[in-house]
């Protein structure tokens, strides 16, 4: 185990003698994972984090999940979750309710982008009048409100001026814009592992358009835990910085460099960003 994992869980266990919910270790702690992933591969990328916190916290640590995005955000309101890995829209709704509230988060950013084939008649974000767009939902800040508000900012309307169809596989984005099924596609820079497959497809494909810097899911604790163990999971956290295998592999997953510690104001930037492309007279 590497000294500052050491340091780390003795200063967790420090700040849990101190602190009543010592008393409540039994408890497991229900660890909520915002669906993204199958539930095969979130247990294979999660659980070696879950047993790293049960380690450093002294209590058992559970993963939860749910079978849908909306499910997930209704369970998380409802405070089934000590513990939130989930996207903004529901950090924000969770931070604005006083549910919980963010002490880590994977860096660097990431990027949501649009692409269309080498080919195309298409330059700019202003030559997509009239095509045809495949998006991964209305929620997705990477794959559709971004471009949305770059097409508004040209005094186009996504939904009148495009034709608009979400992608049930989110995967299959790039392949359906290289096989002509659709015009542009847009979808999380860094959705896939690379693969020769992937590759190859992004050979016949052109960026036409990015993101701004989009935060990487906060790690977010309920508000309903003591203050000295909210701390103690983002310092926790916050420790993993790749040092060994078991922390190469997860960052790897989850395509980041690192887990840094985090609070609410770490995202006002990006929320005055987000609010501006949602919700109409911000920005």
């Amino acid at each position: 185990m590497k000294l500052s994992r050491c340091v780390s869980i003795c200063m967790v266990t420090c700040s849990l003698l101190a602190s009543r919910v010592f008393a409540q270790e039994s408890a497991a702690l229900r660890f909520g994972v915002y669906p993204i992933y199958d539930a095969k591969t979130t247990i294979r990328i999660f659980q070696p984090l879950a047993d790293y916190l049960a380690e450093a916290t002294g209590r058992e640590v559970r993963l939860v999940s749910a079978d849908s995005g909306q499910a997930f955000l209704e369970r998380a309101m409802a405070g089934s979750y000590d513990l939130v890995w989930g996207n903004f829209v529901v950090y924000l709704k969770l931070h604005e309710a006083g549910i919980a509230t963010a002490v880590a988060r994977g860096t660097p950013p990431f990027r949501g982008m649009a692409v269309v084939s080498r080919d195309s008649p298409y330059r700019s974000v202003h030559d997509l009048a009239g095509t045809r767009i495949v998006a991964v939902s209305r929620e997705s800040l990477a794959g559709y409100l971004f471009l949305a508000r770059m097409l508004e900012n040209e005094g186009l309307d996504i939904d009148t001026d495009a034709t608009v169809t979400f992608a049930p596989r989110v995967e299959s984005i790039p392949f359906l814009v290289d096989n002509g099924k659709a015009d542009v596609g847009v979808y999380v820079e860094d959705l896939y592992q690379r693969s020769p497959a992937y590759d190859q497809v992004m050979t016949r494909l052109r960026v036409i358009a990015r993101s701004p810097p989009i935060p990487q899911f906060p790690f977010a604790v309920s508000l309903a835990l003591d203050t000295p163990f909210r701390e103690a999971l983002g310092r926790a956290l916050g420790d993993l910085d790749g040092s060994d295998d078991f922390e190469r592999t997860f960052l790897r997953e989850l395509r980041i460099d690192r887990v840094e510690r985090a609070d609410d104001a770490s995202y006002d930037e990006f929320r005055a960003y987000y609010l501006s492309v949602t919700r109409p007279g911000h920005g």
